[in-house]
C-alpha cells in the first residue's frame, strides 16, 4: 500500500484520487479552493466564480470510450451521473436509418451532461471513501525534492503553510497552469521539453432550458451537432436536466468576436447555423450570459526529455499533462 498526493481537485484530480484509493492505496487530495461547491448543480454551474477554470462554464459531453472506463472502472458514479440527470444518446441516433450494425457499435453512446455533473457524482465517491483524505483551502507551495546523487532526483512530498506531507508517489493534477514546471526548475532539475502549439481559436457560449409548460425534450432534430461557415463553427451541445448549450468557435483574432458578449448578437447569430437554429427553434429560455474563452492550444508538459525522466516519484495527468483543442479532434 502506497502513501500517494494528489494535487487538484478538478475531474482529473479527482477521478485519479477516487481509482488510487479502489487500489488500496492511502490517498491525500489538496484543493486549494476553499469554497467548495454547494450540492445545487445549477447554483454550481452558473453561480460559482471559477476563474482557474474558464472551461467548467462551457459545453461538454462523454463519448462513447469515457462511458465505457466510468461504467467498467467506476458503476456507481455512473449510474450517480444519470441520477443528477445525464443522458444517453446513441451516435446513430440522428440519421434517419442507422448504419450497417459493426461489433462495437453498441458502445457508440454519448452522455450529455455539464461539467459539474461529472464533478459532482466524483466527489461524492471521493469524499465517501475511506482511504482519501481531503484537504481543502490546501494551496500547494512547492515540490520536496530529493538529489539523486549522481541519479535521478526523486520527489518524495510536497510543501504547503509551511508543513511537508511525505510521500511515495506526487500526482499532479492541477491543470493546464500548473506550477510543477517551474517548481522543478527552482530544484535544481533538468528543464523538460513542453511543445506548445497555437490554435487561435475562442469559444463564445450560452446556455438555454426549455420554457414551463413547453416541449421539454424535443426531438432530437436531424442535423449534425456541427456546422460551420467561412467566418464560424456552431457547436450544439443538448445537456442534463432540459439544458442546451450552443458555441460559436471563431478565430481568437476576429475583431467582432467582442460582439458575440451581446446576449441578442449572440441569439440572433447561433439561430443562422443549421446545428444551433434546429435546437433553438423550440424557443428555450436564455440562462445567463454569453461566456467567452480563448487560449485553448495544444500542450505536452512531460517530466522527461530524450535522456529520460527528470525525475522519479511524480506523475502528471489530465490538462497538467497535455491539453488540447478538441474543435480540431485532437
Amino acid at each position: 500500500m502506497a502513501r500517494i498526493v494528489v494535487m487538484g481537485g478538478g475531474i482529473a484530480g479527482l477521478a485519479t484520487a477516487l481509482l488510487l484509493a479502489r487500489g488500496e492505496h492511502d490517498v491525500t487530495l489538496l484543493e486549494r479552493d476553499t469554497t467548495g461547491p454547494s450540492g445545487n448543480l445549477d447554483e454550481d454551474f452558473f453561480g460559482r466564480p471559477r476563474p482557474r477554470v474558464p472551461q467548467a462554464v462551457q459545453p461538454h459531453a462523454l463519448l462513447g470510450p469515457a462511458r465505457s472506463v466510468l461504467r467498467t472502472r467506476t458503476p456507481d458514479v455512473y449510474a450517480h451521473l444519470l441520477r443528477l440527470g445525464a443522458r444517453e444518446q446513441h451516435e446513430f441516433d440522428w440519421f434517419t436509418e442507422h448504419p450497417p450494425y459493426r461489433p462495437g457499435d453498441e458502445d457508440l453512446v454519448l452522455v450529455r451532461l455539464r461539467r459539474v455533473v461529472l464533478e459532482t457524482a466524483l466527489r461524492t465517491a471521493v469524499h465517501g471513501h475511506g482511504n482519501i483524505l481531503v484537504e481543502s483551502g490546501a494551496a500547494v507551495r512547492g515540490l520536496v525534492v530529493v538529489p539523486g546523487g549522481g541519479r535521478v532526483p526523486r520527489v518524495t512530498g510536497v510543501r504547503f503553510f509551511g508543513e511537508q506531507v511525505t510521500a511515495d508517489l506526487v500526482v499532479d493534477a492541477t491543470g493546464r497552469r500548473s506550477p510543477v514546471a517551474a517548481w522543478l526548475a527552482g530544484a535544481g532539475t533538468r528543464a523538460p521539453r513542453t511543445r506548445t502549439h497555437r490554435v487561435g481559436l475562442a469559444y463564445a457560449c450560452r446556455w438555454y432550458r426549455a420554457r414551463p409548460g413547453g416541449t421539454e425534450r424535443p426531438q432530437l432534430p436531424r442535423v449534425p451537432y456541427t456546422s460551420a461557415a467561412p467566418y464560424a463553427l456552431s457547436i450544439a451541445f443538448p445537456s442534463d436536466n432540459d439544458l442546451l448549450g450552443v458555441a460559436l468557435v471563431c478565430p481568437v483574432d476576429d475583431p467582432t468576436l467582442p460582439a458575440l458578449r451581446d446576449p441578442q448578437t449572440f441569439d440572433e447569430l447561433a439561430r443562422l447555423f443549421p446545428s444551433g437554429g434546429a435546437w433553438l427553434s423550440h424557443d428555450p429560455q436564455p440562462v445567463g450570459e454569453v461566456h467567452i474563452m480563448a487560449g485553448l492550444d495544444n500542450r505536452w508538459s512531460p517530466t522527461a526529455d530524450d535522456a529520460g525522466p527528470v525525475v522519479t516519484g511524480l506523475v502528471r495527468v489530465g490538462d497538467a499533462l497535455v491539453h488540447t483543442n478538441p474543435t480540431l479532434t485532437q
